[in-house]
């Protein structure tokens, strides 16, 4: 017979010898954030509340690499460095990052940020330089960038014009400038070289989401006032607001990455629906989390997404092709 654990892990016994074998693992906690690393869609990984970081096989849907911070919460991940590191923002206000192959500490950030990091996102090197940029948010509402080499994470700026936790950071296809969105109302965008305010945008919202169109045209938010909302990327004005969701907030969006056809949202209404950008249409809705979905992502190859919720579950979908047709060539 089959037996599951507080642990979130599920065995099989045998009536036999009572021996158990061991059929899955997840976490128990809740799950905050999802990531796959870059052009890879047979991996991914997520972190949760239980203060672990795990490496998922994405197509036998196992657990290959479990990193586990005692007494913490893991809030935001990222695959870096070409996939080389896996960095992680924490409860106690630390950037982690760790050898995705063995798990091991390779660098921390103390006092990145007061009472927690938030946001990540990595700015994509123009030249073979062996340091890379790293881009924070915190629960202070600031916004930091550090430079990463083998031996120290020197601060290079810090900037501080939102008053309220940060949610995310998008940095655009350039690697010229980073956007925020964050639980104030506002959405901001800085010149990374000059950390000079080139686009601000004021709502009475909680804003949850935000990302580029892959052009980079125009800026697509979620939020708590139960609207996806497009923006125009050169002067933040509105250009269309659709219901996302009827009954509660919008909380996790992904646009798809080449050329921006459909985009996915979750909702704090346990509901995943599938967007046809221009027309504004959910054409497809996905249901299967019993909370809050708190993340989710597209694959690189756009077959598959996968979402993560409160109730410490992850799904994956499958993004059917008459739907969620690939780019052409």
């Amino acid at each position: 017979f089959y037996l599951g654990t507080d642990e979130a892990n599920r065995y099989r016994l045998s009536i036999q010898n009572w021996q158990p074998e061991l059929l899955a693992t997840a976490h128990a906690g809740a799950v905050k954030d999802i990531v796959f690393p870059q052009n890879c869609s047979d991996l991914f990984v997520t972190c949760s509340t239980g203060g672990d970081v795990r490496v998922w096989n994405a197509k036998k849907r196992l657990e290959l690499l479990r990193i586990c911070v005692p007494n913490l919460e893991c809030d935001t991940i990222a695959v870096a460095n070409y996939g080389a590191e896996i960095v992680s923002g924490w409860s106690d206000g630390r950037v982690r990052s760790f050898y995705p192959e063995s798990g091991k500490l390779k660098f921390v950030i103390n006092d990145a940020h007061v009472d927690g990091v938030t946001a990540l996102a990595e700015v994509s090197r123009k030249t073979s330089s062996n340091s890379w940029t790293l881009i924070t948010g915190g629960r202070d509402g600031r916004i930091r960038g550090w430079r990463i080499t083998s031996s120290h994470q020197p601060m290079i700026f810090s900037i501080k014009e939102h008053r309220a936790a940060i949610t995310a950071l998008r940095v655009s296809n350039d690697a010229t400038k980073v956007i925020s969105a964050s639980a104030d109302g506002s959405c901001l965008c800085f010149c990374l070289e000059t950390q000079v305010r080139k686009l601000a945008l004021f709502e009475s919202n909680v804003f949850t989401q935000i990302s580029w169109h892959p052009d980079e045209s125009q800026l697509l938010t979620t939020g708590s006032n139960y609207k996806i909302s497009y923006y125009d990327a050169y002067d933040a004005s509105t250009i269309r607001v659709i219901d996302g969701s009827f009954t509660d907030e919008m909380t996790a969006l992904d646009v798809e990455p080449i050329d921006g056809a459909w985009f996915l949202t979750g909702s704090a209404d346990k509901t995943i629906k599938l967007w046809s950008y221009d027309d504004g249409i959910a054409v497809a809705q996905g249901l299967g989390h019993a909370k809050r979905v708190n993340s989710l992502k597209i694959a690189p190859d756009r077959s598959t997404a996968v979402s993560v919720g409160n109730e410490g579950g992850i799904y994956v979908w499958a993004l059917d092709q008459d739907l969620c047709p690939l780019p052409h060539k």
